[in-house]
């Protein structure tokens, strides 16, 4: 099929197509800015952070450690990511002389804005992939019903007509199902991605606690 078929197909699939079209930019846009952004919850990412701050804790240095936190990024085809853990973190080491109890309900706390940034957009992925289907269907519909009506008012009997009006109309399913398609295939990786990053969350949490009280265990050693 070359270029002008598929032109002619869009224009033949009438409003409806100008509406998917502009659903599937959106769609696009927020796929693109989100994988950007996941890549702050690879693996990988966290655990060269996380292993920065302990190699500070290690030295004593909590200094250095909330610098790094506050200095975190990931580079990525020349763009600066920000790690999600690294408020979490950041909040433990800047109340470290607060119980565990507490260090751990307040980056829990940080943990929930971070996460509810990394959702921001989700939702409009979810809505796409549910409404664009019922979008293209009811392009479909209403080219049925004016194939039909064009069929009633010329008083003839050519189906050939009937049928060609009948295949523009499903061009706007067509479309519904190729914006929403994409668009759940990646809310659900988007999401997947999200639940299996949380035990990372909770271990570095965790570890960082651990890690802040040896180092205050030694100082306290060495003072005695």
């Amino acid at each position: 099929m070359n270029s002008l078929d598929v032109f002619d197909l869009i224009v033949k699939g009438g409003f409806v197509i100008i509406i998917l079209a502009i659903c599937s930019l959106i769609s696009i846009k927020v796929i693109i800015e989100k994988y950007i952004v996941f890549k702050g919850i690879r693996e990988k990412a966290i655990s060269n952070f996380i292993n920065k701050i302990f190699d500070s804790l290690k030295k004593e240095d909590i200094t250095s450690a909330i610098k790094e936190c506050k200095n975190n990024s990931l580079n990525w085809l020349n763009m600066k990511i920000k790690i999600p853990i690294s408020s979490p973190i950041l909040y433990i080491l800047e109340h470290h002389d607060d119980d565990n109890s507490e260090l751990e309900n307040g980056a829990y706390t940080q943990l929930d804005k971070e996460l509810a940034k990394m959702e921001k957009g989700l939702g409009i992925l979810s809505t796409l992939g549910s409404i664009s289907p019922f979008i293209g269907l009811f392009g479909t519909v209403v080219g049925i019903i004016k194939s039909f009506n064009v069929l009633s008012l010329n008083n003839t009997s050519n189906y050939a007509m009937v049928m060609s009006g009948i295949a523009d109309a499903l061009i706007a399913t067509a479309a519904g199902l190729v914006v929403a398609i994409p668009a759940v295939m990646f809310y659900n990786y988007f999401m997947k991605r999200l639940k299996l990053s949380m035990p990372l969350y909770d271990e570095a949490i965790q570890d960082t606690i651990k890690h802040l009280r040896i180092s205050d265990l030694s100082k306290e050693h060495e003072a005695v």
